[in-house]
């Protein structure tokens, strides 16, 4: 057997740059130099802001698109749309993110975090409809990867209990269900375009987002929440009350960057194509990674097929198939070949944050749903640890693989033969 590189051996992975997708940077420099020489460096409902806009609307199938200088800030323009306010409650993943439900929190709701899947990875229904009370405001759904929710057991609970559902698609804006984009499905969807490609989120422009929703009001409402001076606004405010508000609106300017919205622009060109070379790199892998003992490749549900658009693939590892050798060993091991692997980790749990273990005095003076009995809210008792056994246990056993969009030849090749490599001296790692 070689030698593995953990003990002196050499690298299995010898090709020096694994992605050879490169982002087309004279064509970001060049659009926005034009808004620079054109001086349109501010504003929206005109010009780029409001042609990407209805770009990205068309590519969704949904009816209204808004941008937004965040993921997080449309996060939180779509808690006010669909009415959240103090003392209620909205249900979001253990295995989640702050900034998606900290616009809710921030509103004075309170959340309430729901266990995962164990074979997606995504937050369960069956959990979800188990945290179900009458303060329930929302159900707030993270695609993780682009892998996207059950959304038919979710817009069932949805319908059944009348809660509307806020999407984060931070990582999902290639992502479809049932042959639908998840932009175009209820209610509200919420993208990021943080970071820079290939890395960053699927639509990257350093920073940026977009809502998306098919209800004409949930649209008005985040128009008046957030776009002050938008262009046209008292145009397009048609609904009481927001009809009889001035191009003020309510005070809140949270509209995007035009220089980032014209990069974002060149990025939404090429997200089929590169949607499809992830997809393609990741079956290849995974077929490959089949019969490899100790990892379990974590896949979308049937009804969607996208995965890997941010933060890499996911495996989860089974320590009692190789021979009882720890996750970190194993880890430490693969990367020493040269693999992009890293983990263990499920991600974010939101349940250890100290706000969510201890509590925490938001607005001061005892006030805010973190703290003592506020709003009809009872005194908020914190988590502990255990509560969530299914994502506890996955957060020590799953592993992210870096994914591509084009991988240099024989990258697969080599990347499944270090892996493998490791798994066979698995036996001979745990003696030494």
């Amino acid at each position: 057997m070689t030698e593995l590189a953990v003990n002196g051996g050499d690298p299995t992975v010898t090709i020096d740059q694994l992605e050879r997708w490169e982002r087309p940077v004279d064509r970001h420099i060049e659009a926005v130099t034009n808004l620079i020489d054109a001086g349109e460096l501010s504003g929206a409902g005109a010009g780029l802001p409001q042609s990407i806009e209805e770009d990205f609307a068309e590519y969704t199938g949904a009816d209204y698109c808004l941008s937004i200088d965040h993921g997080s800030t449309a996060l939180a323009s779509a808690y006010y749309a669909v009415g959240v306010g103090p003392g209620d409650e909205i249900i979001t993943p253990a295995a989640g993110y702050l900034g998606a439900y900290a616009g809710a929190l921030h509103m004075g709701a309170r959340p309430v975090f729901a266990e995962v899947d164990p074979d997606t990875l995504l937050v369960d229904p069956t959990a979800v409809e188990g945290h179900i009370t009458d303060r329930t405001a929302a159900i707030n759904l993270i695609h993780k990867q682009g892998r996207v929710c059950d959304m038919d057991a979710f817009l069932e609970l949805r319908n059944r209990y009348d809660i509307p559902i806020v999407q984060d698609c931070a990582h999902a804006h290639g992502s479809e269900w049932r042959g639908e984009h998840v932009g175009s499905l209820p209610d509200i969807a919420c993208f990021s375009l943080q970071g820079v490609s290939p890395n960053g989120k699927p639509i990257a422009a350093g920073e940026g987002g977009f809502v998306t929703t098919n209800d004409r009001e949930y649209y008005e409402r985040q128009l008046s929440y957030c776009h002050l001076h938008r262009r046209g606004i008292t145009d397009e405010l048609t609904m009481s009350p927001y009809d009889r508000l001035d191009r003020q609106v309510l005070g809140r300017k949270w509209r995007a960057h035009p220089l980032a919205l014209a990069i974002a622009a060149i990025e939404l060109e090429s997200l089929p194509d590169r949607v499809a070379g992830r997809l393609a790199y990741r079956d290849a892998l995974f077929e490959a990674l089949e019969p490899v003992a100790g990892l379990r490749p974590v896949t979308p549900y049937e009804h969607s097929d996208t995965d890997g658009m941010y933060g890499g693939l996911r495996v989860v590892y089974d320590q009692s198939a190789l021979d009882g050798l720890s996750v970190e060993r194993f880890v430490e091991a693969v990367r020493a070949e040269g693999v992009p692997m890293s983990g263990p980790s499920i991600g974010h749990l939101e349940h250890r944050r100290s706000i969510t273990t201890e509590g925490y005095d938001l607005w001061g003076k005892g006030r805010g749903p973190l703290g003592d009995a506020w709003c009809g809210l009872p005194p908020f008792e914190g988590y502990e640890p255990g509560e969530f056994p299914i994502t506890e246990e996955l957060d020590d056993r799953v592993l992210r693989i870096d994914s591509f969009i084009d991988p240099a030849p024989g990258a697969i090749e080599q990347i499944v033969g270090a892996i493998e490599q490791v798994a066979d001296a698995a036996a001979e790692m745990r003696r030494r």
